[in-house]
């Protein structure tokens, strides 16, 4: 996991220099709407173990599975990942837990009978 974190700074600075073209994937691929903040808070829990609210679990759930993976599989394109093998399996674990994390959290809010609508 170590070689992630070295990794991982480059990574995300290509990542949030490049925020307005992730927004503009979400939106290409109809994904529905995630905020910028969102975005951001989901792509540093994956490459820099950060965590993720509640509020953009849920907007990750929202957008489904199929768009989260569809996003993290086109950061993972990127050149810098051609001869990092390893990397890409850490990094596509970690969008699979953070997925299911963002579940189990609205999983657990939608059977809550204090949940609001």
């Amino acid at each position: 996991m170590a070689s992630l974190n070295v990794y991982a700074a480059l990574v995300i600075l290509a990542i949030a220099l490049s925020g307005a073209v992730i927004v503009d994937s979400v939106k290409t691929h109809s994904c529905g709407n995630m905020t910028l903040r969102c975005i951001d808070e989901v792509y540093t829990s994956i490459f820099r173990n950060e965590t993720v609210s509640d509020e953009c679990c849920h907007k990750l759930v929202k957008i489904g599975r199929p768009c989260h993976e569809a996003l993290v599989r086109r950061d993972l394109e990127d050149p810098f990942f051609k001869n990092h093998t390893n990397i890409k399996q850490e990094i596509l674990s970690k969008a699979k837990q953070i997925w299911n994390k963002c579940t189990s959290i609205v999983d657990a809010v939608s059977v809550s009978p204090n949940a609001s609508p």
